[in-house]
């Protein structure tokens, strides 16, 4: 039943996340792990959109592996208008992808591997409106938040100011020259103020390599920065992990993200994980500019996800155990 929706899903893909405009220079992205029924959907999908598409399927590479595009793919994305990411490899942190974003290519990009349900469900049949409008709420609650403290049933107790911060919606669309998101979305998120970043975080979702933990990871921070990491063999490989990319900046946190999508399940895939309705992300490492943050420059980038938690924000309670406050005009997804 699914192979039969991968049309409506590249056609939604291309219409609504990349909004390909007729005569633009459309590049589908894809690499040797990618699923090439659904990059040839997509394929078909810009065509039949009037815009001039190609798709480039380039060598899967590793989260920690910062080696450089060559002069031919660099060439095709910066030559395009619009790019359409559909492939496992972390190609928006590569130098390619921030020059032409620089030049006014906007960027797109999913991994379905693993969560082929919900990247058709959590684009196709879900209110992404009312989504989009709770994450500017929420946003909007954020930048006002002088202390933002995050705590669950694990002994997560974290805390940190969110105050004039700019705020990130991941709805995955991109109509604006040089915009770069991520879907299935809605995410809301922010790069909290690094100084005032301390305390616990009990990790019970996903973790790099993009999979859930046996038993929780527990990472205490200071001052924006990780400086112990406990629990077991997860916790052991989370150490290797860090210590792999060798980038001291890769263990400096650059975003806390709230997911919205009532379609999304816990399930191991990262990108998923991530969206679950009340899952709360913290991301380390590589900081997009937009963030506004003062993470230094770094190669690579992992994301901490917890499954649930309660989220307040100066004494009011934005979310708890995977439920948005009604009582702040927070309700209305399913």
């Amino acid at each position: 039943m699914r192979s039969l929706r991968w049309g409506e899903f590249a056609y939604t893909a291309v219409r609504k996340m990349a909004n390909v405009q007729p005569g633009e220079t459309l590049l589908i992205l894809a690499d040797t792990w990618t699923d090439m029924d659904i990059a040839e959907a997509c394929l078909t999908a810009g065509l039949n959109a009037g815009a001039k598409a190609q798709l480039l399927v380039i060598p899967r590479m590793a989260p920690t592996d910062t080696t450089e595009f060559n002069d031919s793919i660099t060439g095709a994305m910066v030559g395009a208008d619009v790019i359409l990411g559909l492939c496992p490899t972390f190609f928006m942190e590569k130098e390619a992808c921030e020059v032409a974003r620089k030049n006014g290519t906007r960027v797109t990009a999913t991994d379905v591997r693993g969560m082929e349900d919900f990247a058709i469900e959590g684009i196709c049949d879900v209110d992404y409106d009312r989504m989009d409008e709770i994450a500017v709420q929420i946003g909007e609650i954020y930048q006002r938040t002088k202390r933002c403290r995050v705590t669950s049933e694990l002994g997560t107790d974290i805390e940190f100011s969110l105050l004039d911060r700019p705020i990130d919606i991941g709805n995955g669309m991109v109509s604006k020259p040089g915009e770069s998101n991520f879907f299935p979305g809605v995410s809301v998120a922010n790069a909290p103020i690094e100084r005032t970043i301390n305390g616990i975080l009990v990790v019970d979702g996903n973790i790099p390599p993009g999979h859930l933990p046996r038993a929780p990871v527990t990472v205490t921070l200071e001052s924006g920065v990780i400086t112990k990491i406990e629990g077991g063999a997860d916790a052991a490989a989370l150490r290797a992990h860090f210590e792999k990319s060798g980038d001291p900046i890769a263990t400096h946190l650059c975003h806390f993200t709230l997911g919205l999508n009532p379609r999304a399940r816990t399930s191991g895939s990262v990108h998923q994980d991530e969206h679950v309705l009340g899952a709360i992300t913290f991301g380390f490492g590589d900081q997009d500019p937009g963030f506004g943050g003062d993470v230094p420059p770094c190669s690579v980038h992992c994301d901490l996800v917890l499954t649930s938690g309660t989220i307040e924000c100066d004494g009011q309670v934005i979310c708890k155990d995977n439920v948005l406050s009604e009582a702040l005009g927070l309700g209305g997804l399913r």
